[in-house]
């Protein structure tokens, strides 16, 4: 079992790990509208603009930024990936500007434009050395520029200030983005360990629970039985046969407690077997037919929470819903992996769980508490007379 600390380390490299995928998304969405601002200035009155060049430059522009785009969607984002398209985006402005009118043209204001795009990485240092790097450029396009060019030097300095500002916020910006999703992430992880906890606590008190029912409550119940059919032997009566019939069906209902309280199925046999096993009782108790589809029974860091998971709703569906035909579901779908169990039953209002709640249902509100905390979603899907089903999908 890991420790806490790994737990923690662990949760905190996810969160970074979806956080950077879904921040070079955005910056991905933020880059096209980018070039196309960058592009639009071609509109404006400019004696230097070449046509072709500028419209080939463009373009050429455009399939880098949906390219970009394409990829983050498909491959792995890392940390040089972010390093490249910044470095890439600096250049591609800076041709553009260049091609635009150069950078005592209004398309001068796209360098404006990357620190803002690249302070939505959380990395504040990128972010400085981007608009660094931003800074530069103009200079270096500026100076190029600027001969014969009336009050060039006070514009070089008014925009490069102007730019200098920009980056000096969108790194602050970035640095309290940053700090922020850490501290999102720490709290991620102490409420995941804490449910860790909880759980083992439930599982424990489960083992234990069951481990006394078999040694000593089963146990009593067998030396009763033997006491009784001893004393069938000497002298038969039908309150004694009633009684041996009574004592069996109790056995029978324990060592079944016993099944649903003891956490040693998964342990033994793995989660899509456990997953089965319990469908199977519980279509038993409900007298329903059960499909079972466990397409996906790979190991999974939260296993434990999925089969607490399908024995509260196949409880549910025994108990509550009157089915007749009853699906249990496991499969992986994109990056998640879904637990669905489905009934044919009477249904109910969603619309009235928290009326539910307060009279003491607390089944499935307990479960969407534990499955948020990991992460993952509980979906409930039901209607009066149309049947339930209720589905979790976890981080695969």
């Amino acid at each position: 079992m890991s420790s806490p600390a790994h737990a923690d380390q662990q949760a905190l490299a996810d969160l970074a790990s979806a956080t950077a995928v879904d921040t070079e998304r955005r910056v991905g969405w933020l880059r096209l509208p980018a070039i196309a601002l960058v592009a639009a200035t071609r509109a404006l009155p400019h004696d230097k603009i070449s046509s072709t060049a500028f419209v080939v430059a463009v373009a050429l522009a455009l399939i880098y930024g949906a390219g970009a785009l394409v990829r983050v969607y498909f491959r792995p984002v890392t940390p040089r990936f972010a390093l490249v398209t910044t470095a890439a985006d600096v250049v591609v402005i800076t041709a553009l500007t260049g091609l635009a009118g150069g950078a005592y043209s209004e398309a001068r204001w796209g360098y404006a434009l990357i620190p803002v795009i690249v302070a939505f990485r959380f990395q504040p240092v990128l972010c400085a050395g981007a608009g660094a790097a931003s800074v530069v450029a103009f200079l270096a396009q500026a100076l190029a520029e600027s001969s014969g060019k009336a009050h060039a030097a006070r514009l070089v300095a008014l925009h490069a200030g102007y730019l200098i500002w920009l980056t000096a916020a969108a790194t602050l910006l970035s640095f309290l983005l940053r700090h922020r999703t850490e501290r999102v992430g720490e709290l991620l992880a102490a409420r995941q360990r804490l449910m860790a906890e909880a759980l083992t606590a439930e599982e424990r008190e489960r083992r234990t629970l069951a481990e006394s029912l078999h040694d000593e409550t089963i146990q009593n119940l067998l030396s009763a039985r033997q006491d009784l059919a001893e004393a069938s032997e000497e002298a038969s009566h039908p309150a004694l046969d009633r009684a041996d019939a009574a004592i069996r069906t109790t056995l029978a209902e324990l060592r079944e407690a016993i099944f649903r309280l003891h956490p040693s199925i998964r342990e033994e046999v793995g989660l899509g077997e456990a997953l089965r096993a319990l469908g199977e009782q519980a279509a038993r108790r409900g007298r329903f037919r059960l499909r079972v589809d466990v397409r996906d029974a790979s190991p999974h860091p939260h296993e434990r929470l999925l089969v607490a998971a399908a024995r509260e709703f196949l409880a549910n569906a025994a108990e509550h819903a009157s089915a007749e035909n009853v699906s249990l579901q496991l499969y992986e779908e994109g990056h998640e992996l879904v637990l669905a169990v489905t009934d044919d039953g009477r249904g109910f209002d969603v619309r009235a769980a928290r009326e539910r709640l307060a009279a003491g249902h607390i089944g499935l509100a307990s479960q969407r508490a534990r499955i948020e905390t990991v992460g993952g979603r509980l979906g409930i899907r039901s209607q009066p007379g149309r049947g339930t089903t209720a589905e979790i999908r976890l981080p695969a």
